[in-house]
Formats: C-alpha cells, sequence, structure tokens
C-alpha cells in the first residue's frame, strides 16, 4: 500500500498544473459575460498562474545564466590566450634585452687588442667530465682559424683547438690540456698559467723569490703567439710558499664564469705576433709540447 503512494507526490502536482491548464482554456475559449464558473475558475487559478508565471520567469532566468555563463567563458578563454601570448612576448622581449647587453659589453671589448672580432654563441658543452671544452657557432666559413684567441670582456675562454665549416670547439682555461703564458699583473713575474679541471688553475714556475700574493690579477703575456698581451685571466686565491722543489704553488680563479656563458667573443684577424720564444729554442719546444697536447 505504502509503494502505491510513493509517486503521487510527483504525479498530483502534474495533474494539477494539467487541469488548471484545461480550465484556462476552456475559460478563455467563452465568452466574456461573467458568470459563476468563470469567476470561481478566475479564482482558482490565480494563484496557479501567479506561481506558474515566477517558474517561467526563474527558468527563463537560469537559461539566460547558463548562456551568459558560457559567453563569460569563452571570453575567459580569450583572455587567457592573449594573456599567455603576452607572457611569452615579454619572455622574449627580455631574452632580447638581455642578449643586447651582453653583445653591448662585447663590442665596448673591442677596443682592447687590434684585430677583426668574431661574436658568436655557445652552443653546446663537452659532457665528458674530463675535459673542459664548448662548441660555438662560428666556424672556417666565418673566418675563425685554430688557435685562435676566445674572450669575453671579463676575461680569456681559451682558444680553438677543432673546427667545422660552421662551428669550433673551444678549450677553456680549466682544462688539463690548456696552459697560457702569463704575467702576474702589479710586478710582471712571468710563469705559465695551467688548467686543473673543473675551475682551478695553478701558476706554475714562480720561483720561491718572486713576489705573488692572493688578490693579485693574472694577465696574457702574449710571449705565447696565441693571446695578444694584457688579457684578464684570472686571479691568485692561494699561494703556498712551503711547497717543495724551487717553485711556489699559487691557485688562479678564472676570471670568467664559465657556467653563464652565452656569447664569445673570437679574435679571427689578429696581428702577427713577434716570435719571442724563437729567442728561447728550449723554451720554445715546452710550448709545443703542451699546444699538441691540447689538441
Amino acid at each position: 500500500m505504502k509503494q502505491a503512494f510513493e509517486g503521487l507526490d510527483i504525479v498530483l502536482p502534474v495533474l494539477l498544473i494539467i487541469v488548471c491548464l484545461t480550465l484556462l482554456s476552456l475559460s478563455a475559449q467563452r465568452s466574456y459575460e461573467e458568470s459563476t464558473f468563470n469567476s470561481a475558475t478566475l479564482q482558482t487559478m490565480g494563484p496557479v498562474s501567479s506561481i506558474l508565471g515566477r517558474l517561467a520567469n526563474q527558468v527563463e532566468g537560469i537559461w539566460l545564466g547558463y548562456f551568459n555563463l558560457i559567453d563569460v567563458r569563452r571570453e575567459n578563454e580569450q583572455l587567457r590566450k592573449v594573456i599567455d601570448r603576452q607572457s611569452r612576448q615579454i619572455v622574449a622581449l627580455n631574452e632580447e634585452h638581455l642578449a643586447n647587453e651582453r653583445l653591448r659589453r662585447l663590442v665596448a671589448f673591442h677596443d682592447q687588442p687590434p684585430g677583426r672580432y668574431l661574436s658568436a654563441k655557445v652552443v653546446g658543452w663537452d659532457p665528458s667530465p674530463w675535459f673542459q671544452s664548448l662548441v660555438v657557432a662560428a666556424g672556417t666559413a666565418d673566418g675563425v682559424s685554430l688557435d685562435a684567441p676566445v674572450m669575453t670582456e671579463r676575461g680569456v675562454v681559451g682558444r680553438v683547438v677543432e673546427l667545422a665549416p660552421h662551428y669550433a670547439k673551444i678549450l677553456l682555461l680549466t682544462d688539463s690540456a690548456s696552459s697560457v703564458d702569463a704575467f702576474v699583473q702589479r710586478n710582471r713575474v712571468n710563469a705559465l698559467l695551467t688548467g686543473r679541471g673543473q675551475k682551478a688553475m695553478t701558476l706554475d714556475y714562480i720561483r720561491k723569490i718572486d713576489d705573488v700574493r692572493p688578490g693579485d690579477l693574472v694577465v696574457t703575456s702574449g710571449l705565447d703567439g696565441i693571446f695578444p698581451s694584457g688579457l684578464p685571466l684570472g686571479s691568485v686565491t692561494v699561494v703556498d710558499k712551503q711547497s717543495l722543489g724551487l717553485f711556489l704553488a699559487a691557485e688562479v680563479s678564472p676570471m670568467v664564469d664559465f657556467d653563464r656563458l652565452e656569447e664569445v667573443l673570437i679574435l679571427a684577424d689578429r696581428p702577427k705576433a713577434v716570435d719571442w720564444l724563437g729567442l728561447a729554442p728550449d723554451l720554445k719546444a715546452v710550448f709545443e709540447k703542451k699546444k699538441q697536447e691540447g689538441r
């Protein structure tokens, strides 16, 4: 019995609405003369009509709100796409601005050693932990030659050791095969700057009687026939005067942050260097051996 009345709470309101609508239709088809039937029908249907009108208005409002919500959602998607596009443009403009700043500093460095310079973008690094080198997007087609010095506005990066038409491999100062003839800028003490891997370099062949201190700037001497003189190489960090033998042990930190390199300058047409080593055949043989090891 209970199951028989379970659906009445839904069916009865629907039947009531149908009856009311039928009575309204019949009433509309009669004449407009007053009658007891019409009056009773109007009295009964008035509240129902009011309820139905409000219900229709609510349904209409919900329906319009749904379409408005769809329009708002579509506009939000369009605005989101515009914002994403503008965000990418801002990032691209910032990258271009920073690249221009770096290139401007590189161009300002042209006033140092004479010669023709090429700016080149760093496109790769040697993944091996035993070698310190990078690849740049400039090669023989651009006028790059073997042993060409590579630098930034802060100082020397290294030299070219391998070439392709549009790419070059740069041996960094910190590679164990790298060696550069150098001066301590403060007092012109001559030494050989040698790479030790990672970010380490040492000044070799410094006599113990020479005055070398932490903080001293080390620059190229120009005597090796590769690098022009006076280019910054690094600064002395540690001097061990207790080392055995005739020479001091001095550690040097590079001026260039190799981990942040994005563009470099290559000295393509450097002036012909004076062969100072030709005056010292024994020392020249040492440098030639080092160069062969670097290749």
